[in-house]
């Protein structure tokens, strides 16, 4: 009798194999959507013999014009870009003979238009301070303090209203009068006393970049 033939179906891999040979060719992984990195920007204020307390405005939300050395180049890649944090470092070197207060505090951009006293500042929740001594060496200090967008947004917080392009990035003018800033505050403890000071601030943002660009 005739055995009967046994018929082995093999399975088609050439197309597994293709795919596989494929993702081994990938060496490198594509373009993020977004990119998430820690942005550094800096300045420096002088003041000789002026009248206090002195208030600077610096970014929180987005940058006024202090994003760093590299935000030109990350808006070549993407279009637009939102900050979710920010931390600021102050370095002060008290060059007059009276003794410098130096305080730190979340506050709105349009704050100082009103007129505010030292003490307003100084009693704000989220306020850091320091007192930098009069210049007989022990007239250098730093303080720093940080937040996040969402702690000092409150409920209200939608990162939609402080998206940033590379036109807004570049600009001192913030997008809502009344955002949230760094105030910086110098005075002297006798109000309308003169001083003379050095100053260093350094911004560090957590700055999310998105919305590639094909340009």
């Amino acid at each position: 009798m005739n055995k009967p033939k046994v018929f082995v179906v093999k399975k088609r891999q050439g197309k597994r194999r293709s795919k596989k040979r494929a993702n081994r060719f990938a060496l490198y992984p594509r373009l993020s959507q977004s990119m998430k990195v820690l942005m550094k920007g800096r300045t420096y204020d002088t003041g000789t013999s002026v009248t206090s307390p002195i208030w600077n405005r610096y970014g929180l939300v987005e940058f006024l014009q202090r994003g760093g050395s590299y935000t030109d180049s990350l808006f070549g890649l993407y279009q637009a870009c939102v900050a979710h944090g920010c931390r600021i470092s102050v370095r002060l070197v008290n060059m007059s003979s009276e003794p410098i207060l130096v305080a730190i505090a979340p506050l709105p951009y349009g704050w100082t238009a009103a007129s505010p006293t030292m003490g307003e500042i100084l009693d704000h929740p989220r306020c850091v301070r320091t007192t930098a001594g009069a210049n007989t060496g022990q007239d250098r200090v730093a303080l720093s303090h940080r937040i996040t967008s969402r702690e000092v947004l409150g409920k209200d917080y939608q990162a939609t209203r402080y998206v940033m392009d590379a036109t807004q990035a570049a600009s001192s003018t913030p997008l809502n009068p009344e955002e949230p800033v760094w105030v910086v505050a110098l005075s002297a403890f006798n109000s309308l006393t003169a001083i003379s000071y050095r100053l260093e601030v350094e911004l560090e943002f957590n700055a999310e970049f998105f919305n590639l660009s094909s340009v």
